[in-house]
């Protein structure tokens, strides 16, 4: 066996060691910078990757690169893409004299390797979103159903204290059927990797969640649909439920509101959601709000996957005005 063949054989069985053993990927790509820069024959080289499609490149590592010295040499760069089909993920890039060839067999490594690497950087990329849906499903459907509970407990408390054996009974229902609604969407989470929508569609589950929410906040909601006729995919249905109830949580836990409004409306391609509040408002520094808030990061990953987006403003009059906006017809789920 050829020096080249042994160099690319090692390569090989440390990519496939590393893979198989569930390592850092990233770190992978940067430790293998230097044997594939031998064996490529080449002065220096760099490894970058891009963290979603379309995003720029982001430089993970270099070995001895200096594009100006490379420049002023007359050399010239090679790359070697790291692409999944038609979707290039990262790349190598390799300093070399100008008037280097690569051989046959250092070309169909760079292929192998190539895909080899841009195959991992696809699989890492479905794992990280589908763990970021896992997270944003129990955020929305298992954390908010728990802290619904926990404003339960003060009533149930004082009812106790008062000797209110009714109101106590209640309170205590109330929270049997939250933590069992927790119990079973965690379930579904968990074996179907996706939040349970309810049967009879989103206007069912919003009105249903309404009157939940008004019985424990005490908050008047007044559902304005006009939009009777809108039918969307279970998928677009889903992530807009997981919206509006974020928001009705929020509404819950930060405004101090006495009344609050959803209104659903569609104009030829469009659906416009909006949610408001004459609350005190979430905090918003600087007229925006944080980007740090987990549950509005979680919101506009949806919005994103509805092709939509979600704005965040004060409410004319006080409090806050919640918008999403999207298509009838996305990438993930065409209406029917």
């Amino acid at each position: 066996m050829s020096d080249p063949e042994m160099q690319a054989t090692d390569i090989y069985a440390r990519l496939a060691a590393e893979l198989s053993a569930g390592g850092d990927l990233y770190a992978l790509l940067g430790r293998l910078l230097e044997p594939v820069v031998r064996l490529t024959g080449a002065r220096c080289g760099s490894v970058s990757v891009r963290a979603h499609a379309g995003d720029p490149l982001q430089q993970l590592g270099e070995l001895d690169c200096c594009p100006q010295e490379a420049a002023d040499a007359g050399e010239r760069f090679v790359v070697l893409p790291l692409a999944y089909r038609s979707f290039a993920l990262g790349e190598y890039r390799f300093c070399m004299a100008a008037d280097a060839v690569l051989s046959d067999d250092t070309a169909a490594f760079h292929r192998t390797l190539g895909a080899l690497l841009g195959l991992a950087l696809h699989d890492a990329c479905l794992d990280r979103e589908s763990r970021q849906a896992i997270v944003a499903d129990v955020h929305d459907c298992v954390a908010q159903t728990l802290v619904f509970a926990g404003m339960r407990m003060p009533l149930l408390e004082d009812a106790i204290g008062a000797g209110d054996q009714h109101r106590a009974l209640r309170y205590c229902a109330d929270l049997r059927q939250a933590v069992g609604s927790a119990q079973t969407n965690l379930r579904a989470i968990l074996s179907q990797r996706t939040a349970p929508m309810d049967p009879k569609g989103l206007k069912h589950a919003l009105s249903s969640t309404l009157r939940s929410f008004h019985d424990l906040t005490q908050v008047k909601v007044v559902f304005d649909d006009r939009a009777p006729e809108l039918r969307l995919s279970a998928s677009q249905e889903s992530q807009v439920f997981l919206i509006v109830q974020e928001a009705l949580a929020n509404i819950a836990k930060h405004a101090g509101a006495r009344h609050a409004w959803l209104q659903i409306d569609h104009q030829g391609d469009r659906v416009e959601l909006v949610v408001e509040d004459d609350g005190a408002g979430l905090p918003m520094p600087n007229g925006a709000l944080s980007p740090l808030h987990f549950g509005m990061d979680i919101m506009r990953q949806r919005a994103a996957r509805l092709a939509g987006g979600i704005e965040i403003t004060a409410r004319h009059g006080g409090g806050t005005r919640m918008r999403l906006f999207f298509p009838t017809r996305t990438a993930e789920g065409v209406a029917a």
